[in-house]
């Protein structure tokens, strides 16, 4: 879609001429429908309208964009794969710059002698499997199911969770980042002249500040990651009759610390798993040929990619109520398969039945998760998720709460033909629960962006039931509430979570309402988020 970036009437002409002559006015996008689209995100939760989309990139263009923001007294929202669903980037007033981090994107330096990754925060989940393939290395973090779109400074800013282990927080080494007076800084070692960005924790840990921050802070331009090599792994999934005995078995998984992945779907889930077709012959033997490539105990390996092949492909989970799939990494193959072996052991104890390895043997060896689907399900509904984290031993508790809450709505539920799906995992030693709501309504111009084809036309066909989906977003939040008053955390706490009621009244709420003051003195950048920076 073509920039004009002078004649509309909602604009500062002024500023968009400064964003203009500073990236060139092809990456400068005024046009209604392009600003409208870069202001949601998978919520489709409308709010304002950003003025104008700019496209940096670089650090620098970053800092003058946010300066002449500053100059002109409007706010700056950042952008990346907006694949987050709690309103991270989208406007709350109507004078916002919206920078579109995507064209920050270069992979800086691969490092496996010193063991970092540097690479600017708009790289893709994918693009950065690709860079480190082949190089006997990873990020113990392996990036977001939506990790074909998802960005690397999204996942710093919301806390990211997903693959691999625990959250992507824990592996920085640090950052660059864009203060809100346009200032450039460094964190961690990378800070102190002539250093390489080995280390996090030089002198106070400022990296911390800056993430799973929501873009309160500042704008993340930079990382660096820490590199490990890539471990043997072993695979397990297993089928569970009751979804609260599934919670008792992560739970207990979740205190041994053998796990480096554990991510349990209810019936939803496994259905739609069950209807997925069989990837092409091209792409299995890919799938195959980087497995072995990684394993080099051969009748190991071959042991386990048996235990990952069907001759129905996934058809084998029609039917099953609950299935959870888990991974064991060590540094051979021999530990891997022992450590799995005892997570399998606790899970039969719970009332667990193993079932193949399909699905965690394709999400780490395949490609990340089609996007398009998810947009919308094979029976038109849009699916909203939330999310909850809670010491392991409270996991059962809150899965047995969140049925009650299910049962007491169940009336409501039925009248507006609302479905409710829920997932729980383990990231580390602390547990999740993400409950998921669906229900049938057009789709808006987010999902419809991202949506499959098939879904965009029986998308054509449904109209809008405002009380539907306004009985929704209200159980959304009732369930968030519910959670929060049984001392929940969340990742993405954005603008849908409850942080500053959490922390309202103590020292830490006012120390961060002083950091906000130091580090965006003018609170420019993304107010809102965290309850930060309204005024």
């Amino acid at each position: 879609m073509s920039a004009n970036p002078i004649t509309l009437p909602d604009v500062s002409e002024t500023v968009i001429r400064q964003l203009c002559e500073l990236v060139g006015a092809d990456r400068v996008l005024t046009s209604l429908e392009e600003r409208v689209f870069h202001s949601l995100d998978f919520s489709e939760e409308p709010g304002e309208i950003a003025m104008a989309v700019v496209k940096p990139q670089s650090a620098e263009d970053v800092a003058a964009i946010v300066r002449i923001a500053n100059e002109a007294g409007v706010a700056v929202n950042t952008r990346g794969g907006a694949m987050s669903y709690t309103r991270g980037h989208v406007p709350v007033r109507p004078d916002t710059i919206m920078v579109d981090a995507t064209g920050l994107n270069r992979i800086l330096e691969i490092n496996t002698k010193d063991r970092y990754v540097s690479l600017e925060t708009g790289v893709r989940w994918r693009e950065l499997r690709a860079a480190l393939r082949g190089t006997g290395f990873r990020v113990p973090y392996l990036g977001t199911l939506s990790g074909n779109y998802a960005t690397v400074g999204g996942g710093l800013s919301q806390n990211a969770t997903g693959m691999g282990r625990v959250t992507l927080a824990e592996h920085v080494l640090g950052l660059e980042v864009v203060l809100g007076d346009g200032r450039i800084m460094r964190t961690g070692s990378w800070s102190t002249s002539n250093t390489a960005p080995f280390y996090r924790y030089n002198g106070p840990d400022l990296t911390g500040m800056f993430l799973c921050d929501s873009g309160a802070f500042a704008i993340k331009t930079k990382v660096h990651l820490l590199l490990e090599p890539v471990p043997k792994v072993s695979f397990g999934c297993v089928a569970f009759e009751d979804r609260v005995d599934l919670v008792k078995a992560q739970a207990e998984i979740a205190q041994t610390g053998l796990q480096t992945e554990a991510f349990a779907f209810d019936g939803h889930f496994v259905s739609e798993y069950a209807k997925h077709p069989t990837p092409p012959a091209e792409e299995k033997k890919q799938m195959v040929r980087q497995f072995l490539s990684e394993h080099p105990n051969k009748l190991r390996a071959f042991r386990n990619l048996l235990r990952a092949w069907h001759p129905k492909g996934l058809g084998f989970l029609t039917g099953l109520k609950n299935v959870m799939y888990y991974s064991a990494e060590a540094h051979d193959q021999a530990a891997a398969d022992r450590m799995e072996g005892k997570i399998a052991a606790i899970c039969k104890k719970h009332g667990g039945k193993a079932v193949p390895t399909t699905i965690p043997f394709g999400l780490r060896y395949g490609p990340f998760l089609n996007v398009g689907e998810i947009m919308a399900n094979r029976a038109g509904e849009v699916n909203f998720p939330i999310n909850a984290k809670f010491p392991a031993s409270k996991a059962a508790d809150a899965m047995r709460a969140f049925e009650s809450f299910l049962a007491e709505n169940d009336a409501l539920l039925k009248k507006h033909d609302i479905r409710v799906g829920c997932n729980s995992l383990l990231h580390g030693h602390f547990w999740g629960i993400e409950p998921v709501i669906m229900w049938r309504r057009p789709l808006g111009p987010y999902r419809m962006h991202y949506a499959t084809q098939d879904r965009r036309e029986r998308s054509l066909k449904l109209t809008e039931d405002a009380s539907r989906t306004a009985a929704a977003i209200d159980f959304r939040y009732r369930v968030t509430r519910m959670f929060r008053e049984m001392g929940s955390l969340h990742v993405q706490w954005a603008k849908c979570y409850p942080y500053k009621d959490a922390l309202e009244g103590s020292t830490t709420w006012d120390f961060l309402q002083q950091l906000k003051d130091i580090t965006d003195p003018a609170h420019t950048l993304n107010p809102g988020v965290l309850g930060l920076g309204t005024h």
